[in-house]
């Protein structure tokens, strides 16, 4: 059940949220209807048509982009605090990945329409929403710039320093598998297996059944740069 107060705490660890103005977010909050998923739901395809926003209560979500041989690969995961669906949503326009649930999902769904009613009422809003953009903007370029890197087992290690920043974990542990890991860094299994028995070797990280721990970030990203 939606608790106004606890889920307002909740969406404070989103900097994008924390950072608006008291009235934009109770009259944000008041636009919202409380969704649940199972695990492995797709909230939308790529390509399906705009319906709204979201914001990440409980649970996470991967983000999954279509690449030109029409596979569609794991971009990134996020959860409590992440808010998405933004892009299409202004744009008027088609979803451009897929968002599928981890794990089961609880999420405040916007109507698009009650979005559209609140920019009219108060027209000034709009730059909120646009800050919202820019905000994922940037997590999409930091994760494009991080895979430009060169050498594997650094491309591993900044991600998962991403991953570790909050939104992706539990209990100190990032949940994500070898295999969308793999995904996400761009490189064969193989290859992540030996990047992170090194990093695992060099106690920088502890590797579980579908997790990973990080054991000091400073250490592991001053090993990114040697």
């Amino acid at each position: 059940m939606f608790d106004k107060v606890n889920n307002m705490n909740l969406l404070r660890e989103a900097t994008w949220f924390a950072e608006r103005s008291q009235c934009f977010q109770e009259d944000l909050l008041n636009c919202g209807m409380v969704r649940a998923f199972e695990t492995g739901e797709t909230l939308y395809h790529h390509g399906d048509p705009v319906n709204g926003l979201y914001a990440v209560l409980d649970g996470g979500v991967l983000l999954a982009v279509p690449a030109d041989d029409g596979q569609d690969l794991v971009f990134h995961r996020q959860g409590v605090g992440f808010w998405f669906g933004d892009l299409a949503m202004f744009a008027n326009s088609f979803r451009l990945m897929s968002v599928v649930t981890t794990c089961e999902t609880t999420v405040l769904f916007f109507p698009s329409a009650r979005i559209n009613s609140l920019v009219q009422k108060h027209p000034d809003y709009i730059r909120d929403f646009y800050a919202l953009t820019h905000y994922n903007m940037r997590t999409a370029l930091r994760v494009i710039a991080n895979l430009l890197v060169t050498g594997a087992e650094k491309r591993v290690a900044l991600r998962l320093l991403h991953l570790d920043e909050g939104t992706s974990k539990y209990d100190g542990w990032i949940i994500v598998s070898q295999e969308e890991l793999a995904e996400m860094v761009a490189v064969s299994r193989p290859t992540l297996h030996r990047s992170l028995h090194r990093l695992e070797d060099l106690d920088l990280i502890e590797i579980g059944y579908g997790r990973i721990l990080i054991k000091d970030r400073a250490a592991l990203f001053s090993n990114c740069q040697t």
